[in-house]
């Protein structure tokens, strides 16, 4: 992750100068190598010079592929960080078109994901929590032996902590709990560090929204210990404001 950040400018120059030469191959790889930096350190504004590249391309070259599926969907995510919301939408749409032209089930599944968060992020809670539902259902066509059905149990844990990232909105904190802590088990049980400090910021805020602030603060720090060893900046960032709402007022 600190390599890539320390190269990004690099790398976004490097997908420029592939589409001029003509090396759509080469577009479509360093974009997808880009996805870990925009998940977990951000820099969308730097990145999404790539990204438009990265999906003209894949729909010039590879329409209606998995591939061009996938870097709709990192265009829709970095769109959604930078509030814009129309266009963020319209790629997400695209993502689902791609992955359901491919018949890639899981991947469909993945892009009505993204649509999600981005009504979270829009703070339209029912809507994203109902695009969760809708993955859900996607998720269950998947059958034994079938393509992504060994990737099942993970993406449902993924759904189970954006359910209750939408119920908390809904003002729901009992219930999102649950779900929060049904995904936190599982990213725990399989090793899974960033996920995991993910999920503990999801409980925290369950727990603040609880007005539980002692409670909450052992979690936010085992999250900052686990996401700056990500190198994950811009969740930690999130969660040293948390750590202020709890423990500000007790410094006295």
């Amino acid at each position: 992750m600190a390599r890539l950040a320390v190269e990004l400018p690099n790398l976004v120059e490097a997908v420029s100068t592939a589409e001029e030469f003509g090396k759509p191959d080469t577009v479509l790889t360093l974009c997808r190598a880009l996805w870990p930096l925009q998940l977990k350190a951000g820099h969308h504004e730097a990145l999404l010079p790539a990204l438009r590249i990265g999906t003209a391309v894949a729909d010039e070259q590879v329409p209606g592929s998995r591939e061009s599926g996938a870097l709709h969907a990192q265009l829709a995510h970095t769109l959604g960080e930078l509030q814009l919301w129309d266009e963020a939408g319209a790629q997400a749409a695209a993502a689902a078109r791609d992955e359901r032209e491919a018949g890639h089930t899981r991947g469909l599944a993945s892009a009505v994901e993204f649509l999600g968060l981005l009504r979270l992020r829009q703070w339209r809670f029912q809507d994203a929590y109902d695009c969760f539902d809708e993955a859900y259902a996607v998720l269950a066509r998947i059958g034994p032996g079938e393509d992504g059905e060994a990737d099942v149990p993970r993406a449902r844990a993924l759904l189970e902590r954006h359910r209750g990232r939408a119920l908390r909105g809904l003002g729901r904190p009992g219930e999102a709990q649950t779900h929060v802590e049904r995904a936190l088990a599982f990213f725990r049980a399989n090793s899974e560090a960033y996920n995991t400090a993910r999920a503990l910021t999801d409980l925290s805020e369950v727990l603040l929204a609880r007005e539980e602030p002692d409670a909450a603060l052992p979690l936010i720090d085992e999250a900052i210990r686990i996401l700056s060893e990500e190198n994950a900046d811009q969740h930690v960032e999130h969660l040293r404001r948390l750590r202020d709402r709890c423990s500000g007022p007790r410094q006295e």
